[in-house]
């Protein structure tokens, strides 16, 4: 059984569909509301797919912004617990490490750390570079809400597209935002073939879904 990406935004979606044709991709909807409305409706398979019903695990699969200048667009964070408005929900377990070690075997660099997911945009290199101050990589808006899902995702995987020293006026796509769709392509591809390593029954369970913070 393979499988599933779950992607925010339609370009990432767009992305992940490019490196592996015939995946199982669902956009979930940008921010904190459309992730845990999703979250609260339980997984789903995109309308149409083949083979939707032979996936039993999902990844969350997106871009993400940087909280420090030490990771450039195109660096890739496996998260290990993603923090957010409630307490921190660790994701690091079998499937986490099997993403973690499948990307490492294919020469794809990923680091391994905590991310946090924010309510609303993340707007200056101040603003960023304070959440850097609890050990945060990296910043998304959706990523703690999709985890309050049941099943859980597997695994959460963020590429980085901007910085604090050079953050984004929009998602049109400059050079670093497509070096950084063009990696979330690469990795899909990656991890397609690979058969999600825990079934449902003995899955990781997370915290109870909680859909809070959201403002």
């Amino acid at each position: 059984m393979s499988l599933e990406f779950w992607c925010p935004l339609r370009l990432e979606a767009r992305a992940a569909r490019r490196g592996a044709p015939g995946s199982d991709v669902v956009c979930t909807g940008m921010g904190p509301r459309r992730a845990a409305a999703f979250a609260r409706e339980g997984r789903r398979a995109p309308a149409g797919s083949e083979g939707s019903e032979g996936s039993s695990g999902a990844v969350v699969l997106g871009l993400a912004g940087a909280v420090s200048d030490s990771l450039a667009p195109g660096a890739v964070i496996v998260a290990d617990s993603v923090r957010g408005p409630g307490p921190a929900r660790s994701v690091w377990g079998p499937g986490a490490e099997t993403v973690w070690a499948a990307l490492s075997e294919a020469g794809i660099g990923a680091m391994r750390g905590p991310i946090r997911s924010v309510a609303r945009p993340v707007r200056g290199p101040r603003h960023r570079r304070g959440l850097a101050g609890d050990g945060s990589l990296a910043a998304d808006m959706e990523s703690w809400w999709l985890l309050g899902a049941d099943p859980a995702p597997l695994a959460v995987v963020r590429v980085v597209s901007d910085a604090p020293a050079a953050e984004l006026a929009s998602l049109w796509l400059p050079l670093r935002v497509r070096r950084a769709l063009a990696v979330l392509s690469r990795i899909a591809a990656t991890l397609h073939p690979r058969e999600a390593p825990i079934g449902p029954d003995i899955r990781r369970r997370q915290q109870p879904a909680a859909f809070g913070g959201i403002t």
